[in-house]
């Protein structure tokens, strides 16, 4: 078929509803062994079965006379029947020596993918790929976000013409990610402007991103423009007003009345500042399509942290999947955690008790590929405990002390790795200081709000 608009080509497209990817495989594919581990097939299968369009790997658009490239991809049924994205969407190869010198509105990323047909199906694990069922179609235009797009663009182009190759992360952006290609830590290439060399990689839709893009296509979103272009600018232009304030100066601030030093001060004026975290996503543009978190942290004259870093409580379903497959691994792969710092201890030693910690800077920090593999590794040791039911084996920081993620009581009450190994939420993940240390340094030299 060919198509010249998009209202042509999205009305063919009604038919495919309810289709399996094996009713549309009229040219075999799943059959020819060469194509058995092609992570694209399913693409192909629509492309040639149901549009009639031959295979091939053009840097063009796959419609490119309507400039509409096509994506198939698979979502999961969560509670309450909503969908959420199964993975990331791939765009286009990095070349990091010819990125240094591409202009973004001139770029193959761009030329390629500035609207996209996505093609929906759900994702059961086990199913066969030629029994899974397509259940809708999108249309997304990157004009819609392109100032985001852009600005996510110049972030991994600033950082691989510094020689950052190496130091790229998928959490260093808010919509346009650059995600691993190779699947062995040894898959690497030469980057300018440094000797290091840097896993290859890709431009991608990140899987919060798809997944915002998925609750398009459930419901209109109403969603406010902010005027910046990632969370960690919208996060430090509200608490630069209250750089150098101490903790109970701010409250007093905000809220015009004096306030008891308790241990909930950090997340008190975290909400007074920048409002219920949990609806940020459902107000604010930029926040809808990025996973992210904000975090208060005191630290000392030179940046160490004073307290450790942990998450939410966890339970024995979070270690059912592969690590592979799993949603820590997601997560953190695509996760920006915003630390707001407050000094806790002047540079002769001296301790500022809680109250009176002074609002200092922010510090984005996100993983590279070498912090989710030794992530992995903590994951993997708490499957094993589980499976064979020894609380010996458990990843806990006074045993693995080198390790940046650990196991942690959620509580003080005595148990809890007891009562976590029986199903309950008492234990969570927690960053050891000297992790967390290494992360706010390289972020100060990175990007630092001043």
């Amino acid at each position: 078929m060919m198509f010249n608009s998009v209202e042509d080509l999205l009305e063919a497209t009604k038919g495919i509803v309810g289709k399996t990817f094996g009713e549309l495989d009229k040219l075999g594919l799943f059959k020819k062994s060469s194509m058995r581990n092609d992570k694209g097939i399913l693409g192909k299968i629509v492309e040639t079965g149901y549009y009639g369009y031959p295979n091939n790997s053009s840097a063009e658009a796959d419609f490119n006379n309507i400039g509409v490239e096509l994506k198939a991809s698979g979502f999961l049924r969560k509670q309450n029947d909503k969908w959420s994205a199964k993975e990331r969407i791939s765009l286009s190869q990095i070349h990091y020596h010819k990125l240094i010198e591409e202009e973004f509105d001139f770029s193959s990323v761009v030329k390629k993918n500035r609207k996209i047909l996505f093609i929906w199906y759900e994702y059961i694990k086990g199913v066969p790929q030629k029994d899974l069922v397509i259940h809708a179609y999108q249309l997304f235009d990157f004009t819609e976000v392109e100032d985001i797009i852009k600005n996510d663009y110049l972030i991994i182009q600033d950082k691989v013409k510094r020689g950052f190759a190496h130091l790229l992360s998928e959490g260093d952006t808010v919509i346009l990610g650059a995600a691993t290609k190779g699947a062995s830590s040894a898959d690497t290439t030469s980057q300018p402007r440094s000797n290091i060399p840097a896993k290859r990689r890709a431009f991608s839709l990140k899987n919060s991103f798809i997944k915002g893009v998925l609750n398009k296509h459930h419901e209109t979103l109403m969603l406010q423009s902010t005027g910046e272009n990632s969370p960690e600018s919208w996060v430090w232009n509200r608490a630069k007003l209250y750089k150098g304030m101490t903790q109970l100066e701010i409250l007093k601030m905000i809220d015009g009345k004096e306030y008891e030093v308790s241990k909930t001060l950090g997340g008190m004026i975290t909400k007074r500042i920048f409002g219920n975290i949990d609806k940020l996503e459902k107000e604010y543009e930029v926040f809808n399509m990025s996973d992210y978190v904000i975090k208060s942290l005191p630290v000392d004259s030179k940046l160490y942290p004073l307290e450790k870093g942990t998450f939410s409580p966890l339970s024995r379903k979070d270690f059912e999947e592969e690590w592979e497959e799993s949603e820590w691994k997601m997560y953190f792969e695509g996760v920006t955690i915003i630390y707001v710092t407050y000094i806790g201890k002047k540079i002769d030693g001296t301790k500022i008790p809680n109250g009176s910690r002074i609002l200092d800077s922010i510090y984005k920090v996100t993983f590279t590929e070498e912090d989710i593999e030794a992530f992995g590794k903590t994951y993997k040791l708490v499957q094993k405990a589980l499976i064979s039911d020894d609380i010996e084996r458990l990843p806990v920081a006074s045993t693995y002390k080198n390790s940046p993620l650990v196991l942690s009581t959620k509580s003080r009450a005595g148990g809890a790795y007891k009562r976590f190994m029986e199903g309950e939420r008492s234990a969570c993940f927690m960053f050891n200081k000297n992790f967390i240390y290494k992360k706010l340094l390289e972020a100060r030299d990175t990007h630092q709000f001043k």
